[in-house]
């Protein structure tokens, strides 16, 4: 599966179409995310939801946001994510777009290592009702308003209280 922040940038494209190519030529049937390709014209697409279902890997051009949106959407299943950075930094992202097709035909090759990330849940709860829940792979962001205020969160670990601290 190939996912990328394609926008309005042609080097990307470009990039989406050579992989669509380089995996084409090597007999492997990539499944896009539909927006691109809807823009790519490629008839193999998906939803960027069904994606982890419907893949075997997903390949996620982007920088680390475009990489920590699609590890939201693997929810648990064991889809393993090679994240190619386009950006200028990528602590999660580590793939240069110089490193792609040289790592891809590794993993073809079979030589490779799969890094397991432990994901956190997150809940934000307001007088003991769940308001907001999601699964995250880094970090977790609160903020009260478009201001930082002083926040007093609760943190626990697996339902176990670990403590009370204040920040902005």
């Amino acid at each position: 599966g190939i996912i990328a922040k394609i926008k309005q940038d042609q080097h990307v494209r470009q990039t989406v179409t050579d992989l669509v190519r380089w995996l084409s030529d090597r007999q492997i049937q990539p499944v896009l995310e539909e927006e691109i390709g809807r823009q790519l014209g490629h008839p193999d697409c998906l939803p960027k939801s069904e994606l982890p279902a419907g893949t075997e890997m997903l390949v996620v051009l982007g920088g680390d946001g475009t990489l920590l949106s699609v590890a939201r959407l693997i929810k648990g299943r064991d889809v393993p994510i090679l994240g190619v950075n386009l950006g200028s930094m990528g602590f999660l992202s580590e793939v240069t777009i110089e490193e792609m097709f040289p790592v891809l035909e590794r993993i073809l090759d079979g030589d490779y290592r799969i890094d397991r990330r432990m994901m956190l849940k997150a809940r934000s709860l307001r007088q003991g009702s769940c308001i907001k829940e999601q699964s995250v792979l880094n970090d977790v962001v609160i903020n009260k308003s478009a201001l930082a205020r002083i926040l007093t969160l609760e943190v626990g670990v697996d339902g176990n209280y670990l403590t009370t601290f204040q920040a902005d």
